[in-house]
């Protein structure tokens, strides 16, 4: 210990006596350690860190399938989910849960926040004690009850101001008076990590509350109404398959019991995943894949950020070789060596972990807020690294400290002590040792050089990727046009009382000079919601084929919507404004994807289609009366999508959005013209919160999938950049070095006649030689990657040859760059400096 102790002393010493070398060497590694920091801070709270939930390996999600259909899956009802509760052994507890948007009066205006409407044992079934406060009642779950309580999470009590009276304070949602009743221990997030709602109400509030296409029609208590996700806790040392075969048989007695709301359905159960809670298992697959290739592109920028430091130990070691040669002709062990520069590599990266932490804790809470931004959901997420994320650093200030510091520790602890005495760390030529291309030095270069290409690649193909997705035709008009997002539920207003406010908006925006057109429509395109619903030709209704039903993206529209978003009608017509009253006889338009499915060799519009599922409690026929052309909705990772629209009128969601047709006009007229709509709806209704009041093209800027791209871009282009200047800071100290161990060699050249253009091109022809085997390695490594990130772009290909020009080209541009100094340095070498070492 006395000896480790001393190590360190003397490493300290060592480096504050070089301060430029230590400040260059702890940048580099703040950068590759923060970098793998950052990332892996982002995947421990998302896939990592436990939930706060009691013994969660029990927690599992059950699920209800449709037997005919493997792939279809469906909520369950209030009802069926008391005879699960009450009759089933495989749970110590179940639960059940719907998720609700409402509105939460904060005095003149209405914030929409996420709210879970939960069965009053839903926290004991989590293992979760209230922090303050109490749980909800048994006569509170009870459908109908209509007992108005909240439970506050954690996050809502501090945005409150941390309030210690909250609980027994009141709150108006969707304007009726609750009474907070208590509040979640902090960190709770349910069953979900990092995506929480703010506040929990009873199931019995479920009909004031609810407001989802899919379930506001019916009661909470029918039987028929599958509104709700099921979350149950095994009984210990109960597996997973015997549990799914004690559901299999409760759900045959379900069936006998009532056929018509449980025909053709079994059930089963499945761990839950962390981030999100559907009616069908899920896994978090698609994110771990996200998070694996994170922390690969970060690992990769350690990796170039230790070969660079290692580079610089090498220079710095060979003006330590005297030193070293003493201490060994002394008797100095060469253990002792090794540890002596082995403790220096550590404290270097020591500091560098430490500079990383602030860099990563900087970063990630960056990341997290410019996500927040979009999610409907509040997202808690604590900025301050737990044990788990600091460990995991002090492991990559170990790793970098191997990487860096292994190779030049053991290079200087096996001198030639003679050599180096007589030296005494001055340049030589090292005779019987000619230079080669693949030198450990050079080799390392090359190796920054090839994963740098490779992050720049990356950079370059989702750059090109996110400048497509931003100018996308997407098969409607994105210029001049304004989206104003409602939702009269959240002011309290039922069915009949919203579809007055929409039209009398409609007709009041419409009015307003500059506006061509106006409609509305549940459903805007590149938003975190959609509709969902599969159509068949009627004739083939009812067909057990199972290609005989589409499924389709589904939206209810006003008259004018295709007018005002500049779809083009291609056959038929449009709604009309007598048809989209209640009573009149259903009707539907379907795009050109539709219509080539379902009717390839005919024309679709006078046909019959047949409409199940999204809402619907039973199928409905309506007739095509228009075909129109298609439309894109997604970016990131869809298939081409056949959609359906139906008539405002004859269905209906609370949440719904106007569009309006405006003049062309300059940012700052728009910016002007949004304020003025809204003033006209607050004139109209001051109680009507506007959710959302932009430009469609602010939308799509805003949209998640252009945010994964943009993200994807910049991260990429960070490290890229990074990763960039760490390989020019190598080329650069290994063709300084050489240049400098090779001072008298270059005198002799130009005492024997070679010019100084004659040595300038020679280091640059040998820097030249190292940046294109660098290079030639890092396509190989850029094309791998781009087959990896294919399925991540948009309307670009994994081997853009744009980008696999630009990026080696620009890499070995900078290359060059690097080597030009040092290569004008010894243009300059005094031939004379020659004949002094002679």
């Amino acid at each position: 210990m006395a000896t480790l102790w001393q190590d360190l002393r003397y490493g300290l010493r060592m480096l504050t006596g070089r301060p430029g070398f230590t400040a260059i060497a702890v940048a580099v590694l703040a950068l590759g350690i923060g970098a793998n920091t950052a990332i892996f801070s982002l995947v421990n709270a998302f896939l990592l860190k436990p939930l706060l939930i009691q013994k969660p390996e029990q927690i599992v999600g059950i699920y209800s399938r449709d037997t005919r259909n493997p792939g279809s899956y469906r909520a369950f009802s209030y009802p069926n989910y008391v005879d699960l509760r009450e009759k089933n052994p495989a749970f110590t507890s179940l639960t059940a849960l719907n998720m609700a948007m409402v509105g939460l009066a904060e005095g003149d205006i209405t914030r929409r926040l996420v709210a879970e409407l939960v069965s009053s044992n839903y926290f004991a079934t989590l293992g979760v004690p209230i922090w303050r406060g109490r749980a909800f009642t048994a006569a509170e779950e009870r459908p109908g009850s209509g007992v108005a309580v909240a439970v506050a999470s954690y996050t809502f009590w501090r945005k409150s101001g941390a309030d210690p009276g909250l609980v027994g304070k009141t709150l108006r949602i969707n304007g009726r008076i609750f009474t907070v009743v208590g509040i979640t221990p902090e960190g709770f997030t349910g069953t979900t990590a990092m995506i929480s709602p703010e506040l929990y109400l009873p199931l019995g509030m479920y009909e004031p509350m609810i407001n989802d296409f899919e379930g506001a029609a019916r009661p909470l208590a029918a039987r028929d109404n599958h509104c709700l996700i099921l979350v149950g806790r095994l009984r210990a040392g109960l597996a997973q398959p015997a549990a799914d075969a004690q559901l299999a048989s409760v759900a045959l007695g379900m069936e006998q019991a009532y056929p018509a709301e449980n025909r053709n359905q079994t059930l089963f159960v499945r761990p839950l995943a962390r981030m999100s809670v559907t009616t069908n298992p899920s896994t978090d697959t698609e994110l771990t894949v996200i998070a694996v290739l994170l922390l690969s592109m970060s690992a990769v920028v350690l990796l170039i950020a230790s070969l660079n430091v290692a580079n610089m130990m090498l220079a710095r070691g060979s003006a330590r070789r005297k030193e070293i040669a003493i201490r060994l002709a002394l008797g100095g062990g060469r253990r002792s060596i090794l540890q002596q520069l082995f403790t220096e590599g550590l404290v270097l990266a020591l500091l560098g972990g430490a500079a990383g932490l602030l860099l990563a804790y900087w970063s990630t809470s960056l990341l997290v807020h410019s996500l927040a931004v979009l999610a409907p959901i509040d997202l808690v997420y604590r900025a301050t690294p737990d044990i788990r994320v600091l460990a995991v650093t002090l492991g990559f200030c170990t790793l970098s400290t191997l990487l860096f510091a292994l190779v030049p520790a053991w290079n200087l602890s096996r001198p030639d002590v003679l050599s180096d005495l007589k030296d005494g760390g001055q340049g030589v030529i090292e005779k019987g040792k000619p230079r080669r291309v693949f030198s450990r030095r050079n080799l390392l270069v090359m190796g920054q050089i090839s994963l740098s290409l490779m992050l720049l690649t990356a950079a370059g193909l989702f750059f090109r990727s996110f400048v497509r997705a931003a100018n996308v035709q997407p098969g409607f008009r994105m210029e001049n046009s304004v989206l104003i997002e409602l939702d009269p539920s959240l002011a309290g207003y039922d069915e009949q009382h919203g579809r007055q406010t929409y039209r009398a908006l409609l007709d009041r925006l419409a009015a307003l000079p500059g506006v061509e057109s106006a409609s509305v429509a549940a459903t805007v395109p590149f938003g975190m919601v959609s509709l969902g619903r599969g159509i068949q030709k009627s004739s083939d209704a009812p067909s057990s084929k199972p290609d005989a039903m589409l499924e389709c993206r589904f939206n209810i529209v006003g008259e004018r919507y295709f007018a005002t978003l500049g779809v083009p009608l291609l056959r038929g017509r449009s709604f009309l404004p007598g048809e989209t009253g209640p009573g009149t006889p259903p009707v539907a338009v379907i795009d050109q994807l539709a219509a080539s499915k379902l009717w390839p060799n005919s024309d679709a519009v006078g046909k019959h289609i047949r409409m199940s599922g999204g809402g619907l409690q039973k199928p409905r026929d309506a007739e095509v009366v228009g075909v129109v052309g298609n439309v894109q909705e997604h970016i990131i990772g869809r298939n081409s999508e056949a959609h359906l629209y139906v008539p405002f009128g004859q269905e209906y969601q609370a949440n719904m959005s106007i569009h309006l047709r405006i003049a062309p006009q300059g940012r700052e007229s728009e910016a002007r013209f949004l304020e003025t709509v809204r003033r006209e709806i607050r004139t109209a209704d001051s109680r009507l919160p506007v959710l959302a009041l932009r430009t469609l093209r602010d939308h799509l800027d805003r949209s998640l999938d252009i945010w994964v791209v943009q993200t994807g871009s910049r991260m990429f282009g960070i490290f890229g950049g990074v990763a960039l200047l760490l390989a020019m800071i190598g080329l650069y100290g290994i063709r300084a070095y050489t240049v400098a161990r090779r001072t008298r060699e270059i005198g002799i050249r130009m005492a024997l006649g070679a010019t100084g253009s004659d040595t300038l091109r020679m280091i640059l022809r040998e820097g030249a030689i190292i940046a294109a085997f660098g290079v030639g390695a890092g396509l190989v490594l850029s094309w791998l990657l781009g087959r990896v990130l294919a399925s991540m772009l948009y309307e670009v290909s994994g081997a853009d040859p744009l980008v696999f020009l630009a990026a080696p080209v620009l890499l070995t541009a900078v290359s060059l760059l690097a080597c030009y100094v040092p290569a004008r340095k010894a243009a300059r070498v005094d031939p004379m400096v020659a004949l002094r070492y002679e």
